[in-house]
């Protein structure tokens, strides 16, 4: 139980269903990036000391806090995005109508639509596991948090708008920072066509785990109400967090223990204090970018004691920085399958979507853009 990355190995012992489902080429480079994680926590483990003078030396990873006021979106782009930065911004303007969305205004509005709600209150995002889900409507939603009550906490957790609740969409803007998603400028659908901006709505006491997102994916939020506690990790370091493969359901993103436990044992997980982190809250009115790759865990509510509800929207998105490494997890989880029938055809679409792009007419098209924009010169902040 108490050598870190205790699980790291079980990708080269595969089960032999996961053998026989998954093909080689998927399998393979779950193995490679179990074993390159496993490689660098054994050689820290062997020398502490060593490691945690190499890790200080790396560059710094903070998150800085800007204005919209005074952060044009070629700069956001430029020295935050492409860098793989975090980053939050305040004063962002109204995205919403009307400003902000509030539990009450979403009971009102949407209150007979159905969801899929967490109501174990932790949503286990890299394993795409929760600790129970129950489909209900957004007025028992509601009823649920006010009461707080029943002892199951509930959440609703990335809560496509597109998909769930379509007449949100014409209600909201896409921060224009972010506007650029090359997932969006495809010619054909695919996967994740109508996947965002997605809506999460939660108590204090309500999380999500740690977790990396999928391919790679860049990740931006704006608060509405309430606030969010975020923990943040270098996309580097993943390593340092005691990643796991399980056998049995191979992923391309590792499942980690929980956050809480290591901090509480460090002397069962002594290489996290290696890993670069950084902890910020979102707070209403405030846009939050993820760079892609970065481990991260999520938990609502100013303080434990906050009562407040937390209302924001997100959404993942791709652009020049990232569309290589995304195109390359999105063509392994096209072909995911052992047999070559049973492709993704959602991920296969993404990847063809993604290469019939001109990124290099892009990239200069979102710099013109960008610069043409900046966000000093538009009435309102925010949005587009």
């Amino acid at each position: 139980r108490g050598f870190p990355l205790k699980h790291a190995h079980t990708a080269g012992a595969l089960s032999q269903n996961a053998m026989a489902s998954h093909s080689a080429a998927y399998l393979d480079e779950v193995r490679r990036r179990a074993a390159e994680a496993e490689s660098r926590a054994s050689a820290a483990l062997a020398d502490l000391a060593a490691a945690e003078a190499v890790q200080v030396a790396l560059p710094a990873f903070t998150a800085d806090v800007r204005d919209a006021s005074e952060l044009s979106v070629a700069e956001c782009r430029e020295q935050y995005v492409a860098r793989f930065r975090p980053l939050l911004i305040r004063s962002i303007g109204a995205l919403t109508d009307p400003t902000p969305w509030t539990l009450a205004w979403l009971r009102e509005h949407c209150g007979q639509k159905c969801a899929a709600v967490n109501v174990g209150g932790s949503q286990m995002a890299a394993s795409c596991e929760v600790a129970g889900v129950e489909v209900m409507t957004i007025d028992d939603l509601a009823q649920r948090i006010e009461a707080r009550s029943s002892g199951r906490s509930a959440y609703l957790y990335d809560c496509s708008l597109p998909l769930k609740l379509p007449a949100l969409c014409e209600r909201l803007a896409v921060p224009v920072y972010f506007a650029h998603d090359w997932l969006q400028r495809t010619r054909r659908l695919h996967a994740f066509s109508r996947s965002w901006p997605s809506l999460f709505v939660g108590a204090t006491g309500t999380r999500s785990s740690l977790h990396i997102d999928q391919w790679k994916g860049h990740f931006w939020m704006a608060q509405l109400c309430g606030a969010k506690r975020w923990t943040i990790f270098h996309p580097e370091d993943a390593w340092c967090l005691s990643p796991s493969w399980p056998s049995e359901a191979p992923r391309l993103e590792p499942t980690f223990p929980s956050l809480d436990e290591m901090e509480a044992q460090p002397g069962q997980y002594p290489l996290l204090r290696l890993a670069r982190r950084v902890d910020v809250t979102l707070r209403a009115g405030e846009l939050l970018l993820v760079p892609g790759g970065a481990p991260h865990r999520v938990r609502n509510g100013e303080s434990d004691a906050d009562p407040a509800v937390s209302v924001a929207i997100a959404a993942n998105f791709v652009d020049g920085s990232n569309c290589a490494a995304a195109a390359a997890d999105l063509g392994l989880m096209a072909r995911r399958a052992a047999a070559p029938e049973h492709e993704d055809r959602g991920a296969a679409a993404a990847v063809a979507g993604l290469d019939e792009l001109d990124e290099v007419a892009l990239s200069a098209d979102d710099a013109r853009s960008a610069a043409a924009i900046g966000v000093p010169g538009v009435a309102g902040g925010g949005g587009a």
